[in-house]
């Protein structure tokens, strides 16, 4: 597109939001324009929901904003990878320009991690730390900047230049500069999203040339040009059942992009080619017929073929090609099969464990024990979420549940978020998604619902109530999501029983000795007896308490935890709200030191609740 085709496209797309969304109507095309961005960018899965307000969220574009036009944590990332995004709604931009917009960002950034807050709204404020308090060890920080403008000579590795010259631990920290035609490709990558391939065909060099492994699995050699026409017809939908979507890797995309413009010749030998997995094939002649197919190793060599301008129907080049039909006699064998040729074949990057559990049987059998609760769960990325499903706590995930029960049920409320990779241990692992699933689905319907409660009203309430205190705990609870979880699920689980007084006793005794006693702790807290619920199942007839008694509970652990945090700063000024709760000891440090009191106001919680 040329500058002008690609700004009035642009154009067309800010005004179907603002007719979409009520709420845009009244907002600049700046502002819109940086919704439609983040939108395309990182809400393209068809279960990710981008609602009015997602958009009051994440956008905060607006005076004294601090340089920053969205926040978010990327709902693609297991890792809670936090987001800041500046937007130029420009024809034409300079080097300056972005070089401008990014150091703004880190500035921001910088300041806001140092606790000066002085230059930005409230608003910013909150927002920031309540994302901030999210991230972990695994997580990365990436500065993202949208244009409207073209690239044109701009160099991006100048950019990148600027950020690692800024902090030193550089693998932490990223830059995602797009242009004008990188936002029109990521809009066209949305609107085209669906959720598999039901037939199609490719073509091979020559009639009837194939390999055949028995009946169900044959080698080909397929033509470059039919792989570019699948992906233009059903774009990421051909990678469905791949175990992630294209990634950008400078140095594998260069070499293979150069492969094919400079030595197409040698492309068939250099590339490992691509697998198809399929419910049934045909090979005719030069084409072979699929059925209900995706491309599941490949994906990489897939996009960059897409891409490609050299690749053409008369300049056409071959590569190697596995076609091999789902073996299974029911969907829980084919699910499996397919998994597993899938973890096989794909070598060329690092595969997150997420996408190794995607299709598990025990993960289709979790789901179904999660629907009978009323949780819709996704097993895999792209799934819709139904309608009636769509609130937070009604819909989630493998990685959500695994977040929360780690904190929840294994009371390691700082591994929940700065290591939640954890999860993926078969100690932690097997007694949530492969043992008692009906016990942790009753469970896990209600940490979503406390979770939710935590995010979108109590940290609201807590601000309005102790936003004039002179030393605010403010900064603390935005901190505090996941020990307020963690401590819900102890209090209730101690009144229920399942956790008694000389157990704790024994904990607090020994609990200093994390390394050491971490396999009692484990005993201690995985053991879920025969409880299926944390709250009386009384108290689910009437909201209101049920949101009351929330938020006592989390009220007591975060004032107990703010003396504790104050009395630890004062012997060492550099921990801040954020380091100090990225810490399980300092969890078990709380609880220890204030047992008796808390213990007092839990009893005094339940007795209130004891004629309902």
């Amino acid at each position: 597109m040329s500058t002008t085709e690609a700004y009035v496209y642009l154009q067309e797309k800010i005004a179907a939001m603002k007719r979409d969304y009520p709420l845009l109507r009244d907002k600049t095309d700046e502002y819109v324009f940086t919704a439609l961005c983040v939108r395309a960018n990182y809400y393209k899965n068809p279960a990710l929901d981008f609602t009015e307000q997602t958009i009051s969220e994440v956008i905060v574009d607006g005076q004294y904003d601090g340089g920053v036009d969205a926040l978010l944590l990327d709902p693609n990332s297991e890792a809670d990878n936090l987001i800041l995004v500046q937007s130029k709604y420009y024809k034409t931009i300079t080097y300056d320009n972005v070089r401008d917009a990014i150091q703004k960002i880190i500035l921001f950034y910088k300041d806001m991690e140092q606790g000066e807050y002085q230059n930005v709204n409230a608003t910013v404020q909150r927002r920031f730390l309540s994302l901030n308090a999210e991230i972990g060890d695994e997580s990365k920080i990436r500065f993202v900047f949208y244009t409207s403008a073209k690239k044109n000579r701009i160099r991006t590795d100048r950019i990148e230049k600027i950020v690692k010259e800024q902090f030193q631990d550089n693998d932490k920290f990223e830059v995602s500069l797009l242009y004008v035609d990188d936002i029109i490709e990521e809009i066209k990558e949305l609107e085209s999203r669906r959720p598999s391939v039901e037939g199609g065909i490719i073509k091979i060099d020559a009639a009837n040339n194939a390999l055949e492994y028995g009946e169900d699995a044959v080698i080909v050699n397929v033509s470059a040009f039919s792989i570019k026409e699948l992906y233009a017809l059903h774009s990421t939908n051909l990678l469905s059942r791949n175990l992630r979507y294209y990634i950008k890797k400078r140095d594998i995309d260069k070499s293979i992009n150069d492969t094919i413009e400079h030595d197409p010749d040698q492309f068939w030998f250099r590339n490992n080619g691509i697998t198809i997995v399929c419910d049934d094939f045909r090979v005719d002649g030069k084409i072979v017929h699929l059925k209900d197919f995706s491309i599941v190793n490949g994906g990489q060599t897939t996009t960059l073929i897409h891409k490609n301008k050299e690749i053409t129907k008369e300049k056409d080049l071959f590569l190697p090609c596995k076609i091999i039909r789902a073996m299974g006699e029911n969907t829980d064998e084919k699910n499996d099969f397919i998994l597993e040729i899938a973890k096989a074949t794909n070598s060329q990057k690092p595969i997150k464990k997420i996408d190794l559990k995607a299709n598990a049987s025990e993960q289709i059998r979790f789901c179904n024990s999660m629907r009978e609760v009323g949780i819709f769960y996704q097993t895999k990325r792209g799934e819709s979420v139904p309608k009636d499903f769509r609130e937070d706590y009604c819909n989630t995930d493998l990685a959500q549940v695994g977040k929360l029960c780690l904190a929840g049920v294994f009371q390691l409320p700082a591994s929940s978020r700065s290591k939640p990779s954890s999860l993926y241990e078969e100690r932690f692992y097997a007694p949530v998604f492969d043992k008692n699933q009906g016990q942790i689905a009753s469970i896990v319907k209600e940490l979503l619902y406390i979770d939710y409660f935590f995010r979108k009203k109590y940290v609201k309430e807590f601000d309005k109530q102790h936003e004039k205190d002179i030393i605010s705990p403010i900064a603390f609870a935005h901190n505090a999501r996941t020990i307020c979880i963690a401590f819900v699920a102890l209090a209730t689980r101690f009144k229920n029983g399942n956790l008694d007084t000389e157990k704790l006793r024994e904990f607090f005794e020994h609990c200093s000795e994390n390394k050491s006693y971490e396999n009692h702790l484990y005993d201690l807290f995985s053991d879920l007896g025969e409880i299926s619920y944390l709250l009386p199942k009384s108290l689910f007839r009437n909201k209101d308490l049920y949101e009351k008694t929330l938020s006592d509970l989390f009220t007591v652990i975060i004032l107990s935890g703010f003396r504790y945090y104050q009395t630890v700063r004062r012997g060492d000024n550099s921990i801040n709200e954020t380091n100090f709760l990225k810490n399980d000891q300092n969890y078990y440090e709380i609880l220890k030191t204030d047992w008796y009191e808390i213990e007092e106001k839990i009893n005094n919680i339940y007795a209130s609740l004891e004629d309902i």
